[in-house]
Formats: structure tokens, sequence, C-alpha cells
């Protein structure tokens, strides 16, 4: 393998590792997806090293010195349909059926599989929370006041998402408004049950990938990348509970809430 060819070889096997990461992908199931691609295109000491922002990597070509690589991967979004076209790169590698050119064009027309439009993605919210506020008992009032606000807490995600604002601060903002909403709307319908509107509301800022993620990560024995997304997990707990509280705050100075 001459060492123009080593250096595609390893920066494909990286990029294919780093898009499984920032797309969602599980820790050991980007390192296994690497070695995999590794053996099957016939990198030699291949050794690689997978936290849930990082990729350490290093291998030897014919005839000369180790060489290492890394990847910092500072954002992780969930595009699972990214992941699958990479595992499907990597089937094919395996079974012989892609040459290294075709491999490499193949991971960027994975790279470039389209994002969720944003309205599809309000439109999810606004139906997660009336669903959510119906599952904790909701009426058609809580289903309603929890949808509109599903849809403002959507919006600011996206808007803050683009100027790249911190998650944590995002989500006080997301969840104070939405507390707020609910707050105001109780004032002129006293029927309404804030707590149920507010926790259907609540329910789709949720950290539930990142919780998932990092119990599987720990009972596959990656207690570092596990301990990462847990942490991860906890703050932006906290950070929705630090807006719900600043929300009802706010409502009993207003006189929205009377305690």
């Amino acid at each position: 393998m001459g060492s123009n060819t080593f250096e595609e070889t390893l920066d494909l096997i990286l990029d294919a590792g780093q898009t499984m990461l920032e797309n969602g992908g599980e820790v050991f199931r980007a390192q296994q997806t690497m070695e995999i691609m590794a053996r099957s295109l016939h990198l030699q000491e291949f050794h690689v090293y997978v936290l849930t922002n990082g990729i350490f990597a290093s291998a030897r070509p014919d005839g000369g010195e180790s060489r290492s690589m890394v990847r910092h991967v500072p954002v992780v979004s969930i595009h699972l349909g990214r992941v699958e076209a990479v595992n499907e790169l990597s089937r094919e590698l395996a079974g012989g059926r892609l040459a290294l050119p075709d491999a490499r064009k193949k991971l960027e027309d994975a790279r470039s599989i389209g994002s969720t439009p944003p309205r599809a993605e309000q439109l999810a919210c606004v139906v997660g929370s009336a669903c959510f506020a119906f599952l904790f008992g909701g009426g058609p009032v809580e289903m309603l006041v929890a949808a509109v606000a599903g849809f403002w807490e959507s919006v600011i995600c996206q808007q803050f998402g683009k100027r790249r604002i911190n998650r944590i601060f995002t989500d006080i903002v997301a969840a104070c408004l939405g507390t707020l909403w609910a707050l105001g709307i109780r004032v002129f319908v006293p029927v309404l049950d804030v707590n149920t509107a507010t926790i259907g509301a609540l329910m789709v800022l949720t950290p539930g990938v990142a919780l998932t993620m990092g119990i599987r990560d720990i009972i596959n024995a990656d207690y570092l990348s596990g301990a990462i997304r847990l942490l991860d997990a906890v703050l932006i707990a906290g950070s929705i509970a630090c807006g719900v509280v600043l929300a009802w705050l706010a409502g009993r100075g207003l006189g929205a809430i009377v305690w």
C-alpha cells in the first residue's frame, strides 16, 4: 500500500467513524465499524479508541512507522439515516464489493443525506407535546396548550441551534417560555391544569437519547463515554428544571400563581 493510498484509507475510516458519532451512533458501534473497515481495506496494526466526542486512531504503512490521527466531534445530533448508510458502507467493504474510490464516494453520499425539514420537526414537537399531555391525564385544553408550547420550544431550539448557542442556555429559555405560556393561559382559562400541560410540553426537551446511550455504553464497559453521556443528560435535565423554576417564580411575581 503506497503512502498516498495509506493516507486516503486511514482518512476514510476516521471520516466514517466521525460521521457515525456526530449523527448519534453508539461509541462501541462506531469503533466496531472502523475496525471492520480497516480489516477490509488491509490496514496493518490498526488501533482505535473512540470517545463520545473524539476519535484516536493509529496504523502502520508497509515498511514505515506507525502514524496517528485524531478527530474532535464537538457537536452531536441525531440522524440515524446517515448512521445506517455508513453501516451499509462497512458491510459492502467487508463483502469486497467496493474499491477505495467508490467507498469514498459512498461515504460522501452518506454524509450529504438531508436532515429533517424544520417544519417536520415542529410538527413532531406539536404532536408529541399534545400526546404526552394526554398520556399524563390532560384533556383537550391541556393538549392544545402543550401543543402550542411544544411548537415554540422547537422554534427556539432551531433558531438557537443555527446561532450555535449553548444547549444548556437553549433548554433553560425553551422550558421557561413554555411554562410561562401555560401559566399565562391559566389566567384566562382557570380550569387548565398547568402541571399536565407543562409536563407534556417539556417531554420533547428531555434527554432520552443521551440517557439511553449512556446506559448502553456503561453496559458495554465503556465507562468513560457512558459517564460523559450521563453527565450530558443530567445537565440538560437540570437546565429544563431551571427554566421551569424561573417561569414559576416569574408567574408568582406576576400573580399568575397563588401559593
